[in-house]
């Protein structure tokens, strides 16, 4: 698996704010199994670290 990259959320639907993925909030990321894809791996200084990666479309990210 590649290494995490830092980037921060610009877009996220009411889905992705129930997993704690907000808009504003500083991720890492490693790609997906597409070239649109991003998996979520850890959202910085959340309380709790994810049970799984969320995938998200990389719109929704930018490289911090």
């Amino acid at each position: 698996m590649a290494a995490p990259k830092t980037y921060t959320v610009v877009e996220a639907d009411f889905y992705d704010q129930q997993e704690g993925l907000t808009i504003g909030a500083t991720v890492e990321a490693v790609p997906g199994s597409t070239a649109n894809q991003l998996l979520v791996t850890q959202i910085i200084g959340h309380a709790f670290p994810l049970d799984e990666p969320m995938a998200v479309y990389a719109s929704q990210l930018q490289a911090a």
